[in-house]
């Protein structure tokens, strides 16, 4: 079942420019019309952010709080071509942290364009909610895209938050691990990832008022 879109879906708000791809803050939501088309035409490539089903959810270490998600996007002569999602998550042990999920095309791979929404939906987070302490990328250990992007950021591999978990309607299991760093020394990676790639349309002021204008009711 696809995910439902929500009643109000409000316009992607251009923020800047990264080589030729048009960055957009795309709402506060998981997806809007525009990231679903996205990742459903997909659904392999893209089965992290789809969802990895409930024992992988209940094995994950934490849980999500009712904040929506920051989501930003890039695109390429008017179709989506990546998308990423910051989220406010609670570990078991109360602390406050940030989970990082992306959808990127095939063709833009290499690009930095990962790296750079990440940041960016970090970064409105981080803004709004600055008492996270760590910052997560966490998939299928198969998952070499993700692997790369953590440890692009500096992340470091978390043993002990790996776990296997059996893959919805079927027996299989899935391995998945843990890429984790602190909140502050992603927070200082990020600023430089923004400055060096992002061409902005307004300051930060503006992306965080975009964002909190088009906040969803929690």
């Amino acid at each position: 079942m696809r995910i439902r879109w929500n009643a109000s879906d409000p316009a992607p708000e251009l923020i800047g420019h990264f080589d030729e791809f048009a960055i957009f803050l795309e709402g506060r939501r998981l997806f809007s019309r525009r990231t679903q088309a996205l990742v459903w035409a997909n659904i392999k490539r893209f089965a992290d952010v789809i969802g990895p089903g409930h024992d992988a959810v209940n094995k994950a270490g934490w849980h999500y709080t009712p904040t929506a998600p920051f989501c930003f996007t890039a695109s390429s002569h008017g179709q989506l071509v990546a998308a990423a999602w910051a989220t406010h998550i609670r570990a078991e042990s109360g602390k406050h942290g940030c989970n990082l999920a992306y959808a990127l095309l095939s063709d833009v791979e290499g690009r930095g364009l990962a790296k750079l929404l990440a940041a960016l939906a970090f970064h409105a987070l981080f803004n709004e909610i600055p008492k996270i302490g760590f910052v997560n990328i966490q998939s299928q250990a198969s998952n070499e895209r993700s692997t790369i992007l953590a440890r692009s950021f500096g992340m470091q591999l978390v043993p002990e938050e790996g776990f296997d978990a059996v893959q919805p309607g079927s027996d299989a299991v899935t391995s998945y691990c843990t890429y984790r760093i602190g909140a502050q020394a992603f927070a200082s990676t990020v600023k430089l990832v923004l400055a060096q790639r992002l061409r902005s349309h307004g300051n930060d002021h503006g992306v965080k008022e975009s964002a909190r204008n088009q906040a969803e009711p929690t």
